[in-house]
Order: C-alpha cells, then structure tokens, then sequence
C-alpha cells in the first residue's frame, strides 16, 4: 500500500450545552479531519484532537497541518505492507505527539479490521449540572468539572448514586490553599485529575482524594517516576498526548502490570475519534471518557457511535460523512 494524496477538513460541531471549565467556555468544538488515499483509491481518515489554540496543549490545529505537509512530503509513495513498517513511518512525529496520533488513527484502520462492541458510559458535567443529572441511568463513572459549587454537588451525587465512581477535573487550577476542600471531598471521589499545576513524587497527598495523572502522562518515563508516590496511582491516558493507540496500548501493558490502574480520557471529540477512545476503554480500570451519541453535539461525522443499548453504548465501526467536512 502507498500514500499518494493527504488532504485537511475541518469540522465545526455546536455543543448542545456550552462546555465550561476552569480554563475556558467553548460554544463550538472545531476539528480537523485528514484524508489519505492510496494507491487503490481507498480513503482513510484520521480526526486530529487538537485545539485552534493553545488552551489545553501546545499543539493547535495549524501546528498539526504544518507539520503533516512537512511529513507528508517524505513518505509520499512509500510502501506501506504492515502496521509496523506505517510505525517507522511516522517516526519522524515522535516530537509531535497529536499530529503522530492523527496519522495512526488513520493506518490503524489501512491493517486492521474493526469491530463493533459494547462499553460503560461515563456521564460527564461541565458546568449543566442540571441538565446532565437528568440523564443519570446505566452510567460506569460520573465525571465532574470543578466548579465552586463542587463539593456540594459530589455529595449530592454519592448519596443519590453511592455505587456509582466518581470523579472530578480542576484542570490544574488549584494551590495547596485549596486543601480544606479537598479533603472535604476525600472520602466520596474516586480520583482527582491533576489538581495542582505540577505534581510532586514526594509530596504528601495523603488526605486528598487519589490523584490521577492527566496533563504529565505524555511519556511512561514520567508517568514511572510520579506513580512512586503511594497517592498517584491512577493515570489518564490519551491517545492525542501519547502519541496515537498504539501508545496507549503499550503503556496499559506496563502500568497495570505494575499495578496501576488506567483511565482512557476523551477530547470534547467527534466520532471517529470516540470510537477509538471507546475501544480502548475496553481494558481500562474505570469507565474511559466516553458519551452517548449526541450528548455534545447533535449532529457528527459518524453514526452508532455510542447508542445506547441495553445499559451500555454500542459503537460500529465508523464511517466518516465527508459531505458535512469543509475542505481546506
């Protein structure tokens, strides 16, 4: 197989609710797309988790497409006969984890056939507390963004739902001023994401809810060095900062076989991206981040990407609507 064309689309969803965290408010989720075709007319697409702007993670949108033209310009033609020899094609992103990520989501799919499955939902509030609590039924994991309303919504939840996990998100927006409440929140969450800008492998987090790596889960090396502290024991992992699935992959292997529990984390992302957030939260130890169909936006790119079913969310393999993409 070659690559022989390499074109960019963006997408921009309206989120049904306005989506607000401690660092932003976004009203619309723009994304881009990328196609590859090959040298017997196949497409594959890969969906790029990056922001258009540097919010969240360096990498923005127009980083990604610089770097994918560069990149692009070395491989055209090559041949591609396995998953493996499409890895050492993209080598060269290894410094460049989301636009790595965009393109393997695409080669996965050139060598492997996919399948339809059933997994947990996770009901995730930001800032529609009311709105998202209506639709409660079924769920493995509630996750809830750090407002200041948040210990009194916590407790509102454990006690209506006290075999449901829980856990919360502040974005690393907190300061050890903050830790009356968080150890007011102790004993109802599961975990805690990155409360604080930086995590320290000595630090004593003994009397705050357990602490998941998020934000510096970007290399198992790291990862390794802050689960030496007894409080941070749990890690989210996502595909866009590690690089592609193929990443994730492998560092699940070696964090839960060290006893690590993992979480598979979500992007405010459209379906072709969530069917594979969805997949890997298959071997996950809690509930990953993934929605039901609609829950953010009322119209994606893909369809029975996350339809309830019988208590869970049925994903097939998913088919990308090109006609709603907007050329580049």
């Amino acid at each position: 197989m070659q690559l022989i064309d390499m074109q960019f689309f963006l997408y921009e969803p309206s989120f049904t609710h306005p989506i607000r965290t401690p660092k932003v408010t976004m009203t619309h989720r723009k994304t881009l797309f990328v196609k590859w075709t090959d040298n017997q007319q196949q497409v594959w697409f890969g969906e790029c988790n990056a922001f258009d702007t540097a919010w969240y993670h360096h990498e923005t949108i127009d980083d990604v497409i610089q770097v994918l033209n560069a990149w692009f310009e070395n491989v055209r033609g090559v041949d591609l006969t396995s998953f493996e020899a499409a890895q050492q094609c993209v080598a060269t992103l290894d410094p460049f984890p989301a636009a790595r990520a965009t393109v393997i989501m695409a080669m996965y799919q050139m060598f492997h056939k996919l399948e339809s499955f059933h997994v947990p939902m996770t009901l995730t509030i930001n800032g529609d507390f009311t709105q998202r609590m209506m639709r409660i039924d079924s769920v493995g994991r509630i996750k809830i963004k750090w407002t200041p309303q948040i210990l009194e919504q916590v407790k509102m939840i454990a006690t209506m739902y006290p075999d449901i996990p829980i856990s919360t998100d502040a974005n690393r927006t907190l300061t050890m001023t903050d830790s009356g409440i968080l150890e007011r929140l102790n004993p109802y969450l599961a975990f805690i994401e990155e409360p604080f800008e930086t995590l320290d492998v000595k630090g004593d987090y003994a009397h705050f809810p357990p602490i998941a790596i998020d934000e510096q889960a970007t290399c198992l090396t790291t990862i390794k060095n802050l689960t030496q502290n007894p409080n941070i024991q749990t890690v989210v992992l996502k595909p866009f900062r590690l690089g592609g699935i193929d990443r994730v992959l492998d560092a699940m292997q070696v964090l839960q076989g060290n006893g690590i529990r993992v979480v598979i984390g979500g992007m405010y992302e459209c379906g072709l991206s969530r069917y594979f957030t969805a997949w890997l939260s298959q071997w996950g130890d809690y509930a990953g981040d993934v929605t039901p169909e609609g829950f953010y936006f009322e119209q994606d790119v893909t369809s029975n990407a996350g339809r309830l079913h019988n208590g869970q969310l049925y994903f097939e393999p998913p088919v990308v609507n090109q006609s709603l993409l907007l050329p580049l």
